[in-house]
């Protein structure tokens, strides 16, 4: 995996983990205090994410048919108020594709609707779960990013998903139709009752 396309991913995910859960020390624009967790609104978190289903032991079907590396990278993640994600990193075509992050996290559709820092840029449905794709209100290029949350019981199954121009084999494709393809792919493998 190339350095920035990681550092881009991790700093996007901290940048999301902070902008859904409160503050870094700073008011929030929605007079949110320092530290308050935006997660108020939701009664109960989880307390773990989902384990239905492996974000680092994919099926051999998706790994070839996406050209993804076999030997992924950890991206477990602890948030403030408990969230938690679990899963690992992947790149497509040795680094001249998309990088991606396929993790379950106990962060629900309701709680990402609910936070106005979020754009929800089309809410449908894969394989009978309720499934959106959105990004971080403002972002510039959305279309070179995009997170994906399909819906599994005290949570879902998060793809983050990074796909710049400059990509010499996916860079013409827009970042959400290759995450929708992945959920496509990913969500029938759910364990039953998930």
């Amino acid at each position: 995996m190339t350095g920035w396309g990681r550092v881009f991913r991790y700093a996007t995910a901290a940048v999301g983990v902070s902008a859904l859960l409160g503050g870094c020390g700073h008011s929030g624009g929605d007079g949110t205090a320092a530290g308050q967790s935006i997660v108020s609104a939701t009664p109960t978190i989880a307390p773990d994410a989902p384990t239905g289903f492996n974000g680092c032991q994919l099926p051999q079907s998706v790994i070839a048919a996406e050209h993804l590396n076999s030997e992924p990278e950890s991206s477990d993640a602890k948030g403030n108020g408990g969230v938690r994600w679990r899963g690992c990193s992947f790149v497509a075509y040795e680094g001249d594709g998309y990088g991606v992050d396929i993790r379950t996290t106990n962060i629900t559709i309701p709680m990402i609707r609910a936070n106005t820092r979020f754009t929800i840029a089309e809410t449908l449905t894969i394989d009978g779960r309720q499934t959106v794709t959105y990004h971080q209100t403002g972002e510039i290029n959305p279309r070179e990013h995009c997170l994906l949350e399909v819906e599994m019981k005290g949570g879902g199954l998060e793809i983050s998903l990074d796909n710049m121009a400059s990509n010499k084999v996916t860079g013409s494709q827009a970042s959400c139709d290759i995450a929708k393809r992945l959920a496509g792919e990913l969500t029938p493998t759910f364990a039953p009752g998930t």
